[in-house]
């Protein structure tokens, strides 16, 4: 039986099936409380391997994620949301999630897809590159990220993805200029521009980003 300090359950139902949402606290090996929200997916088998994807979040509603946000239709995905936005820093508690999936689920690899958005797009691909083995891969839907080619050689076992909006003035340049460093780098990268779409990826929420991330698994 699962060990769960404080757990909040909700059911959304739809049909004859039912999908989960808890809001978990538990504590890493230092002690620290570490809070995340976790979405199975709504036919959950405990017998299957999942994928799991985590985003960033305050943490301020059940309902996760912008971009899987009343998602109700995923059926092959453990979705996490988690303060990953305030970046490497958050390398413990990131640790201590991982460990909790891998004590309760089966999960693919025993690693994360991260996907990130806009702002929180840096911190997030900071944490990804402070701790690469614990990633599949990165999703910016856009992203900006400044770092050393060092740094940005710490992702060359991490798949990169890239999404954004032809009418997104900054974030399109940005993409582009990340795009053109991961290819010099030699890093396993993609950039995605969707035409007469701006900074809110609308189109890509929910089964279009899920199936996006099916093409990131190993």
């Amino acid at each position: 039986m699962k060990t769960i300090i404080n757990t909040l359950l909700i059911f959304l139902i739809g049909g004859n099936v039912m999908a989960q949402s808890e809001l978990i606290t538990t504590k890493s090996e230092g002690g620290k409380k570490v809070q995340f929200i976790l979405h199975l997916p709504k036919s959950y088998d405990g017998s299957k391997i999942y994928p799991v994807a985590i985003g960033p979040s305050e943490l301020e509603s059940m309902e996760g994620s912008y971009y899987w946000k009343d998602f109700k239709a995923n059926d092959s995905w453990i979705l996490i949301d988690a303060t990953i936005y305030l970046g490497s820093g958050q390398k413990e508690a990131l640790l201590t999630i991982r460990n909790y999936l891998k004590k309760n689920y089966s999960i693919e690899g025993g690693k994360f897809h991260a996907v990130c958005f806009s702002a929180n797009s840096s911190p997030v691909f900071k944490l990804v590159m402070a701790a690469p083995e614990l990633f599949h891969s990165v999703t910016g839907m856009p992203a900006s990220v400044s770092a050393s080619d060092e740094n940005f050689k710490k992702l060359e076992d991490v798949k990169v993805q890239l999404l954004v909006g032809a009418d997104d003035g900054y974030w399109v340049r940005s993409s582009k200029s990340l795009q053109s460093k991961f290819e010099k780098l030699g890093l396993d990268s993609n950039l995605e521009v969707f035409p007469g779409v701006g900074h809110f990826l609308l189109n890509v929420r929910g089964q279009p980003l899920m199936d996006r991330l099916d093409r990131l698994r190993p």
